[in-house]
This record gives structure tokens, C-alpha cells and sequence, in this order.
């Protein structure tokens, strides 16, 4: 059973998915992650994640699930990262708009006995602005 999540990027797409946690159920510890300490701390205020991790990397290696919603470029050096912190025990996924360069980092750096597993994602979700203020719980439900 998932209890513990972390969310990397707490902007539109990263607060949404916590709050759509929130909504479905999950009673799991929910901990996020911004480069900008304002958006970490108005996921916090509007209920989507339950923590704020000072390191993107230690809240990752605590978590079972990690959510890389942050730009593809940061996506995929956060890939590189946590390929040598995460174990078998972790599965990594995320919410990036292009999939090829993605898809070729995780079958480099995952999905291997005794490394972390990771799973495309690819939600056609979103708002023509983003940021953790118009973050939304229905905001994937019906998308592709």
C-alpha cells in the first residue's frame, strides 16, 4: 500500500495531482517540492501536499511514489539524479508534454532488478496559465 508521495514542482500540474489525491481518498503522507518557496507554500496552504521537503531528493528517497512535475528539461536531470538514490522499492512517473527523451533517460537509468521503476506519464490536462493558484482536483478527470 502507497503512504508516502512526493511531488516535485508544485505548480498547476504537481498541486492539482495532490489535490486529486486528496479528493480520491489517498490518507497518505503527500510532501512537496518547488524551486520557488511560494508555490511550495501555497500547495501547503490549499491542502495539496502536507510538508514541504527542503531537499527534492531526500523527500524523494522517503517516498514510495515521486511525481516529476516540473519542466522537461528539470525532468529529465531529475531523472538522472534520482536513478542512484531510488531502489527497487520506488516508482517515479511523471507529467511531462513530450515523451521520446523521457521515455530514453527511463529505459537508461530505470526499470532495471535493482533500480526504481518508472512510468511515463502524459496527462492532456492543463490551463492556458499555469501555478499552484489555479490548481484544480478535477483537473485531470476525463483527460486523455
Amino acid at each position: 500500500m502507497i503512504e508516502r508521495i512526493a511531488i516535485l514542482g508544485t505548480g498547476l500540474l504537481g498541486a492539482s495531482a495532490g489535490l486529486a489525491l486528496r479528493a480520491a481518498g489517498f490518507r497518505g503522507a503527500i510532501t512537496g517540492w518547488s524551486r520557488t518557496p511560494e508555490s511550495a507554500q501555497l500547495a501547503l496552504n490549499m491542502g495539496a501536499i502536507d510538508s514541504i521537503a527542503a531537499d527534492a531528493l531526500q523527500a524523494a528517497r522517503e517516498s514510495q511514489v515521486v511525481l516529476l512535475a516540473v519542466p522537461i528539461y528539470a525532468t529529465l536531470d531529475f531523472m538522472e539524479k534520482l536513478s542512484s538514490v531510488l531502489g527497487s522499492d520506488h516508482l517515479v512517473t511523471d507529467v511531462g508534454s513530450t515523451k521520446a527523451q523521457i521515455s530514453a533517460a527511463a529505459a537508461r537509468l530505470f526499470n532495471a532488478p535493482d533500480r526504481a521503476a518508472f512510468l511515463p506519464g502524459h496527462p492532456m490536462a492543463g490551463k492556458e496559465r499555469g501555478g499552484a493558484a489555479l490548481a484544480d482536483p478535477e483537473l485531470f478527470r476525463g483527460a486523455v
